[in-house]
């Protein structure tokens, strides 16, 4: 699939299954990932893979930081809530949790360096696309809890810009809709 194919064709998919990008397959993946701009060259993308083991014992500190940010704010999460918290990346056979670090002595300001990261994730998704696999770039408050990126080796100047599943769409599931590519309506042509 050639590179407009896949930007077109790319598509969010929930729920993922076996087989995901493994060995060639996901590193080129992740070169895709590390093509993108970067001003300055600062390389301020990290990428910390979770499989198998490794992705249920990253539950265990979703769960945790869930629970510490509920009681924070004088709440108790049911059973159910911390549950949700802990199996939620067994959505797909493989996460890649994807941070930014900050670089902080450079002329490059911070939102320049994110940009660069979520760059970087965009490739992945349109290089997974390209390979046949489907994804699903996923936030939500872990992704801004210190907790969680001190977790992935980030502090708390630096950012998670996205959990990117990865895997295969179930067969039968849920297909993703179609989307209506208009540029009507966003695109205007300035002149003086």
């Amino acid at each position: 699939m050639d590179a407009l194919e896949a930007i077109l064709a790319r598509r969010s998919v929930s729920r993922l299954t076996d087989p995901a990008p493994e060995g060639d397959d996901l590193r080129r993946i992740l070169e895709a990932a590390v093509a993108a701009p970067d001003h300055n060259e600062l390389r301020p993308w990290r990428f910390t893979i979770l499989k198998g083991e490794a992705k249920v014992a990253f539950g265990k500190v979703l769960a945790d930081s869930y629970l510490a940010r509920v009681t924070e704010l004088g709440g108790l999460p049911t059973d159910g809530q911390l549950d949700k918290e802990r199996t939620k990346l067994g959505r797909a056979p493989l996460v890649i949790v994807v941070g930014a670090k900050h670089t902080h002595d450079t002329k490059i300001p911070w939102i320049e360096q994110r940009l660069a990261v979520g760059a970087a994730v965009e490739n992945v998704l349109i290089a997974a696309a390209a390979l046949g696999y489907g994804s699903m770039w996923r936030t939500g408050d872990a992704a801004y809890d210190n907790a969680v990126k001190k977790a992935v080796d980030l502090d708390e100047h630096d950012a998670i810009i996205g959990f990117i599943y990865l895997g295969t769409p179930y067969e039968g599931g849920h297909a993703p809709s179609d989307r209506e590519l208009d540029v009507d309506g966003v695109v205007t042509e300035w002149s003086p």
